[in-house]
């Protein structure tokens, strides 16, 4: 059995993820002549070049990248081993990081955070909302966020456990009350629109496909408010979640357009990888996002 150090490797993967030794000294706080000489050790002690010099940092070599993709996940299950084990693991003190878009945050989670809030105020949630689901998925794989509630299907892959949390409806809306009541009137709209590539917009542009029509988009934007804040100005009728603009219709800030057609619904789902999920994190879902 190798004697190499365990910490050995820790300092190698910051080095190998940051891909410089000053980037590696600020991550896990050691001096870079100390960061080289630890380098230089575990090289010698397994006989392998592990990192190309070069101008603007390191570059892992073929057989220092063949080590990283062992070593790095046995690090994060290291350093997610300490986490659960220093977590206080019940709601009353823990700790849970979700990765939410700014939309399904506002309109679904927030709901649940304050009612788990109210029966444990000392548990901690953290929120990353301006990730892209790329960037979230990343951030799952490394341990850094808990689990995903987003609103797409991700490319499957053999680790990620998938569940749907909730089915929602999509509508249009428009500043001033709208009734369509030819499908053909679809043509003579503008339309504010979420990206051509996002699954709630294709979906869209499939049904519409069934009826022969297409539609002119007048504005496109990822972000629900800035479709919503768009429709507002009556630059268009937009497309989203009617959750999510549930206080607009409410207050007939704006009003829901009635439509021939059955537009498809959209599915909120909680990712996470298997066996990642602590106590913490199994009980906040059972209880506030299942409920």
């Amino acid at each position: 059995m190798s004697n190499i150090n365990l910490n050995l490797y820790r300092i190698f993967c910051a080095v190998a993820s940051s891909k410089s030794y000053s980037e590696a000294s600020e991550k896990i706080n050691q001096t870079v002549p100390n960061i080289s000489k630890h380098i230089k050790n575990l090289e010698e002690q397994l006989e392998t070049q592990l990192f190309n010099r070069e101008k603007d940092g390191v570059k892992l070599t073929e057989k220092g990248q063949e080590l990283y993709n062992i070593v790095s996940k046995s690090m994060l299950a290291f350093e997610y081993g300490e986490k659960v084990l220093k977590e206080k693991n019940d709601l009353s003190n823990g700790t849970i990081t979700i990765g939410c878009p700014s939309h399904i945050t506002t309109y679904y989670l927030m709901d649940c955070i304050e009612r788990a809030k109210k029966e444990y105020p000392g548990l901690i949630i953290k929120l990353v909302n301006n990730a892209n689901i790329d960037k979230m998925l990343e951030l799952l794989q490394k341990r850094e966020i808990d689990f995903i509630i987003i609103d797409i299907m991700p490319d499957y892959k053999n680790d990620l456990m998938i569940e749907e949390l909730k089915s929602v409806k999509n509508i249009f809306v428009s500043k001033k009350p709208l009734k369509i009541i030819d499908v053909k009137e679809f043509e003579n709209l503008k339309y504010i629109l979420n990206f051509e590539y996002a699954n709630t917009t294709k979906k869209l542009i499939e049904i519409l496909d069934e009826y022969n029509v297409k539609i002119n988009y007048t504005m496109e934007s990822d972000v629900t408010e800035v479709r919503v804040d768009a429709v507002k100005r009556e630059l268009g009728i937009g497309y989203v979640m009617k959750e999510a603009v549930k206080k607009e219709l409410e207050n007939k800030e704006l009003y829901e357009v009635e439509v021939p057609i059955e537009l498809p619904s959209v599915s909120i789902n909680l990712i996470y990888i298997k066996d990642q999920l602590t106590k913490v994190n199994k009980e906040f879902i059972k209880k506030y996002l299942k409920k």
